[in-house]
């Protein structure tokens, strides 16, 4: 989850890798749903539900953050190895810096981090963090026992897989 958000700002401490504030491009608003608003800098880097046409995009069609990586914030929600808790300082009582936290050690859910097409452009901060939902994601799922890493019901959420380069002398 850590390594989520680090690679999502892209070396910046701001929510948002580009310039200008999504959460002023929201459509919850409703001055920004009678006068507009302008999206051109949120659209060159994101799918989110004010551009994408209801479902998931190819990657490499929009701009990538600093670190050459691509729809970090939106597209979809992104899978993250971390158990889930809502309370991350249940984890980590004390005021101390933790370099690289895993979270729990245990849980039923996984955390779920950014947002995706179906987003608003306030739920794409680098901070946005939800859970699976198990029982509800695999509901159609024709397997017996269920499939622990297919989420038949939810099209939202995907995985990233992402490694250091490392250079080899030939």
């Amino acid at each position: 989850e850590a390594e989520w958000e680090y690679a999502c700002r892209a070396g910046t401490t701001e929510a948002y890798f580009f310039e200008g504030d999504p959460e002023k491009l929201t459509g919850k608003s409703w001055i920004n749903r009678l006068f507009g608003v302008d999206e051109s800098i949120i659209n060159k880097y994101v799918w989110y539900t004010g551009n994408s046409p209801g479902k998931t995009q190819p990657p490499y069609t929009n701009e990538p953050n600093r670190w050459g990586l691509y729809n970090m914030p939106g597209n979809v929600k992104e899978f993250c190895l971390d158990w889930y808790t809502p309370d991350l300082s249940i984890v980590y009582p004390d005021d101390s810096a933790v370099v690289d936290p895993k979270g729990p050690k245990s849980g039923s859910e996984h955390v779920v981090r950014g947002g995706s097409y179906n987003s608003d452009p306030a739920d794409l901060r680098s901070g946005a963090r939800d859970r699976t939902y198990t029982d509800r994601w695999l509901l159609t799922d024709p397997q017996s026992p269920k499939s622990k890493w297919w989420y038949s019901d939810s099209k939202d959420v995907g995985f990233r897989v992402v490694r250091e380069y490392e250079e080899v002398e030939y």
